[in-house]
C-alpha cells in the first residue's frame, strides 16, 4: 500500500507543479506582452506629439494627417493598456488642448511623462517639473542652432539638414 500511496503522491505532485508552472508562465507572458504594448504605445504617442509640437513651433499651421493618425492610434492603445493614473493624465492633457502651445498643456504633458516613466518601473526624477519641461520643449540646445544660417521649412529639409550635420561629425 505504501508504494501505491507514494506513487500517487508523486503523480499528484507532478501534476500540481506542472499546472502551477503553466499558470505562472502564462501570466508572465501576458504581463510581458502588456508591457511591450504599453511601451510601444507610449513611444508612438510621444513621437507623434513631439513631431506635431515641433512642426507648430517651426510655423506649420496644418497638421500632417499621418502624424495625427499615429497620435490617435497611440492614445487609443494607451487607454487600453496603461494604468489608470496614466490614462487620467492623458485625458487631462488632451482636455487642456493637447497642442503643447499653452502653459497648462506643457504642465499636463510633463505630468504625463512622469507617470509614464513610473508605469514603466522608473523612479521619480529628482528635479523639478520646470527642468523637465525645459528639456522636453526646448527645440534646440541653448548653445547651438543649425537653423541659424538656414531656415528649415519642412520635415524633409529638417531630416536632410540633420543628415548633413551627422555626416560632418
Amino acid at each position: 500500500m505504501s508504494v501505491l500511496v507514494a506513487s500517487l503522491l508523486s503523480l499528484l505532485s507532478a501534476l500540481v507543479v506542472a499546472t502551477a508552472t503553466h499558470l505562472l508562465s502564462t501570466r508572465r507572458k501576458q504581463r510581458d506582452e502588456l508591457i511591450d504594448m504599453r511601451l510601444k504605445a507610449y513611444a508612438d504617442f510621444i513621437t507623434a506629439a513631439s513631431r506635431l509640437m515641433s512642426a507648430r513651433r517651426l510655423g506649420q499651421k496644418v497638421d500632417q494627417l499621418d502624424d495625427l493618425a499615429v497620435l490617435n492610434d497611440a492614445k487609443t492603445r494607451i487607454c487600453l493598456c496603461a494604468p489608470p493614473d496614466v490614462v487620467h493624465a492623458l485625458v487631462h492633457f488632451w482636455g487642456e488642448g493637447g497642442t503643447l502651445e499653452q502653459e497648462g498643456e506643457v504642465l499636463a504633458f510633463t505630468n504625463l511623462v512622469h507617470l509614464i516613466r513610473r508605469s514603466l518601473g522608473g523612479e521619480m526624477l529628482g528635479f523639478t517639473g520646470t527642468d523637465l519641461s525645459s528639456t522636453l520643449f526646448r527645440l534646440e540646445p541653448s548653445t547651438f542652432s543649425f537653423r541659424a544660417d538656414n531656415k528649415v521649412s519642412s520635415w524633409e529639409e529638417l531630416a536632410a539638414e540633420a543628415q548633413r550635420v551627422e555626416n560632418a561629425a
